[in-house]
């Protein structure tokens, strides 16, 4: 496995291309959890291959955007089995349904949509303001002065 400062490409100049950098100028997992809210050690499981039930498919969407890359592609990174998802078309015994029957299934998809809309802009927003704090880079606290 190719390691760079312990991360295993192409990992690690994925990190480096989307500006997720340390402040010793390295690539950082940390630096990518401040920007997507997922936990650190979850992105360390997944860019090791050491998360054993695999990403979710949220997660790796989620990855995928904030370093500017396909879901798909993390997803064959990470090893996780990946399927695209492609717009949503009814089996075909759903001509068996009523006009009642339709309404309500289609409330229930407007609903599950509404939902996943919703927590992608919160990913999104997260992206956004995780990338401010990084470019603003590390903060250094004021050292008070002690007065005798």
């Amino acid at each position: 496995m190719n390691l760079k400062h312990g991360i295993p490409e192409p990992w690690a100049t994925a990190l480096t291309d989307a500006g997720f950098i340390s402040p010793w100028d390295t690539p950082s997992m940390n630096r990518l959890s401040e920007a997507t809210g997922i936990h650190v050690s979850t992105i360390s499981r997944i860019i090791k291959g050491q998360n054993l039930k695999g990403p979710t498919h949220d997660v790796i969407a989620t990855l995928a955007k904030a370093l500017g890359k396909p879901a798909k592609e993390l997803g064959k990174w990470a090893g996780a089995a990946w399927a695209e998802l492609e717009p949503y078309s009814p089996p075909a015994v759903s001509a068996l349904l009523t006009k009642e029957q339709r309404a309500s299934v289609d409330m229930i998809i407007r609903a599950f949509a509404t939902s996943n809309k919703a927590a992608q802009q919160d990913a999104d927003r997260a992206v956004v303001i995780a990338a401010q704090i990084a470019t603003k880079g590390p903060s250094h606290r004021a050292q008070s002065k002690k007065t005798t």
